[in-house]
């Protein structure tokens, strides 16, 4: 016969096992994750690519469409895309260098109006700064390096494009989804409880990858025209930079925000120009981010925004700026997979945005 306090003891020591356990499994988990990035980057990247592209693709088959034409249709659109992301870069980077001699000029009037107020005691400050060549300091020269860099390192993560693309084609060529394969291996219900968490997947990363896209194209849209209305220079850089980091939640609209704010001070300074700049992009982010995207949205994803904000640090510290694009989609697959195992529904539950 077993004491109430040896059973106590005795389950406490085997719950103490298990998380102990599950922790390491955890850390090795990260670990892998983190060491094998340039693998697993590509295939989540090819993964998205699929949910988006899937019910495309079996619409185009409904209509008597080859199947080996769609693929080289896609190849196309995937490459076309990827083309023109880089000459919209190209474009507003070579802007920026033709146009900096009178950014430079503009620096140093800005810091001469400054000086007064500051009072420092240096003879001839001003004759200083005047004299100053602001091209060589800053040197926009390095900006070009920096997007080289940026290219490369978007070329590799990207898993030599090639990568992604032959997950892609793999993905979708399948006649028979792996899925469906491994749910017949199984028994009825566990093969039919497997199909169903994944079609809850697809359907919420499908509805958000849609809804997130066509906001992002609004976002960017009426950013270009109020930046256009301001008369700011890169507009279409700036644009481009407003679409792609608002997939990323909260600190992507921020970003996007700082760039046509900042290049409207350097070129006018602080003048009523800038406030209105300025307060336009962000009343348009707060209604567009705060007022639009959650009601059409809707509880298509069901996190929480403290779930969200920790899924966007700790996936950018373990893959960098893609691991932030990826994070919202990676986190809601994750809670619809802990919803269906029992020892995990309460973590579930305290994901959730309900």
């Amino acid at each position: 016969m077993k004491w109430p306090a040896m059973e106590y003891e005795s389950n406490r020591g085997f719950l103490f096992q298990n998380v102990f356990f599950a922790f390491i499994a955890a850390v090795f988990f990260i670990y892998i994750l983190k060491e094998l990035r340039m693998i697993f980057i590509p295939f989540f990247i090819a993964l998205l690519l699929y949910f988006m592209l899937k019910e495309s693709v079996q619409k185009l088959e409904t209509w008597k469409i080859p199947k080996p034409l769609i693929m080289i249709g896609l190849l196309l659109v995937i490459f076309i895309s990827l083309s023109l992301f880089g000459l919209l870069l190209f474009i507003g980077v070579s802007s920026f260098i033709d146009n900096f001699p009178a950014y430079s000029e503009n620096i140093t009037r800005l810091v001469k109006s400054v000086l007064p107020s500051l009072k420092l005691p240096i003879l001839d400050v001003e004759k200083y700064i005047a004299n100053l060549d602001w091209e060589k300091i800053l040197n926009p020269g390095q900006i070009t390096a920096l997007v080289s860099g940026t290219m490369g390192n978007f070329t590799n993560f990207i898993g030599n494009l090639l990568l992604v693309l032959l997950l892609l084609m793999f993905m979708l060529g399948e006649k028979v989804p792996m899925i469906t394969r491994i749910a017949r291996t199984l028994s009825r219900e566990r093969g039919d409880e497997l199909q169903r968490i994944v079609a809850a997947i697809d359907t919420r990363i499908q509805h958000y990858l849609f809804i997130k896209t066509l906001l992002s194209l609004v976002t960017a849209t009426l950013a270009a025209l109020i930046l256009f209305a301001g008369r700011v220079d890169f507009i279409i850089f700036a644009a481009l930079l407003v679409f792609f980091l608002n997939y990323i939640p909260t600190f992507g609209s921020l970003l996007s925000t700082i760039f046509p704010v900042l290049i409207t001070f350097l070129r006018y300074g602080f003048c009523l120009r800038l406030v209105l700049v300025a307060a336009s992009l962000m009343v348009m982010q707060f209604v567009m981010g705060n007022i639009l995207e959650p009601q059409i949205m809707g509880r298509s994803l069901n996190l929480s925004p403290i779930v969200i904000l920790l899924s966007l640090i700790f996936w950018g510290w373990l893959w960098g700026v893609v691991g932030m694009f990826l994070a919202v989609p990676i986190t809601s697959a994750l809670r619809i997979i802990f919803e269906s195992i029992p020892t995990l529904k309460p973590l579930a539950a305290a994901m959730s945005g309900e």
